[in-house]
């Protein structure tokens, strides 16, 4: 076995991270319209999107610990694609776990880059929903109105600072 079931099982991985990037790219449009019933749904395909990647990913480790038992080493150390290119000699596979590596690299940089700009939005959101909440919570009539302090009379049993009772 080459180095070819390394490089397919990047691609899928490379196939469901630019997957994962349009859900990103649809969660931000969705964000953005506070539509929480599409988010959810959106969430539910991330979840499952999820799942796949794991398996992908458990699928590459396999296929390197093939290939290095192929090749004699019997090490159990998790490699990466840079440390597993030196064991490589045949220049076109080389080249192709290279390519396979910088794709999946750029993909991922892409959904770093989409992740970022979705939790900006959701943080975003947060805070306005904070912000109306305080507004909603204050009695806004209060605070807003002039009151002459000459003419303002305590309500209830308030006292100053210091308890002249005591």
């Amino acid at each position: 076995m080459s180095v070819e079931q390394v490089i397919v099982t990047m691609d899928q991985l490379n196939q469901a991270y630019s997957e994962m990037v349009k859900v990103g790219e649809e969660k931000q449009r969705v964000i953005i319209n506070n539509d929480i019933q599409a988010l959810t749904q959106i969430m539910t395909r991330e979840t499952r999107l999820m799942k796949q990647v794991a398996e992908y990913d458990e699928e590459r480790e396999h296929a390197i610990q093939d290939f290095l038992r192929e090749k004699g080493i019997r090490s159990r150390l998790q490699l990466t694609i840079t440390e597993l290119t030196r064991l490589v000699f045949d220049p076109e596979e080389k080249q192709s776990l290279i390519d396979a590596q910088k794709r999946l690299a750029d993909t991922l940089l892409a959904m770093k880059h989409m992740n970022q700009l979705n939790k900006e939005l959701i943080d975003q959101s947060m805070a306005f929903i904070d912000y109306s909440l305080n507004l909603v919570v204050s009695r806004p009539e209060d605070d807003m109105l002039y009151k002459n302090p000459t003419q303002h009379k305590p309500t209830g049993n308030k006292r100053g600072f210091f308890d002249a009772r005591a």
